[in-house]
């Protein structure tokens, strides 16, 4: 199934953001929306979680706010609690997935969130974000201040959620991590988007 926006515009104040423009999401797999900085991006992910209650009628086979994780780019936790007594508490709170805790996570364990580096704050928050059981997962530039070993860690677990049958939209600037075959939507400007596989976008592309 395809999740897919069409015919889609948005004003914020003045500024025109879109101007009836397209996007196209391959379920069971990782879609990338790319775009310079104020092209969008994070307008368009707040809209797909829909949490503001504000997403459009033709934001079309998206699945409801329930079933979407979505790390945007002020998650945050009290900064008393260790990485572990996250871990620990979030079946409390929602439905968890069988992920096995990485090396990366374990050694931060004991560490409180206050205490983490942004580099692992967010490498943290990344993996929160893939344990909790959901349809869609969303993340918004989950590589802000992580090295380049961290991203690729990452990328091994959004695969696997993919694998899982899970479907992954992430916003990057970084383009090592994307793979040929990928589903790209890059935010040309605000009329144009252009929708691909990345070995197809990547020449139309001006960064």
């Amino acid at each position: 199934m395809i999740m897919k926006i069409e015919d889609f515009s948005f004003n914020y104040k003045s500024n025109v953001i879109f101007d009836r423009v397209n996007f196209y999401f391959e379920d069971k797999q990782i879609n990338f929306v790319l775009g310079e900085n104020g092209s969008g991006k994070t307008t368009l992910l707040d809209l797909i979680a829909d949490v503001d209650s504000t997403r459009p009628k033709n934001f079309v086979g998206f699945p409801p706010p329930a079933q979407i994780a979505y790390l945007s780019q002020g998650n945050n936790f009290n900064d008393e609690l260790t990485v572990n007594d996250i871990l620990k508490f979030l079946p409390q709170l929602t439905d968890v997935n069988k992920f096995k805790t990485p090396a990366v996570i374990k050694k931060l364990k004991n560490v409180k969130f206050g205490d983490l580096s942004g580099g692992e704050r967010r490498i943290v928050l990344v993996f929160i974000n893939i344990v909790i059981e959901r349809e869609l997962y969303i993340f918004d530039e989950p590589e802000t201040g992580i090295d380049l070993k961290q991203s690729q860690e990452i990328f091994v677990w959004l695969r696997e959620l993919v694998e899982r049958g899970k479907t992954v939209i992430i916003t990057t600037h970084k383009l090592d991590n994307i793979s040929d075959i990928d589903n790209v939507n890059y935010i040309k400007n605000e009329q144009e988007v252009l929708v691909d596989n990345f070995l197809k976008v990547k020449s139309r592309m001006a960064f």
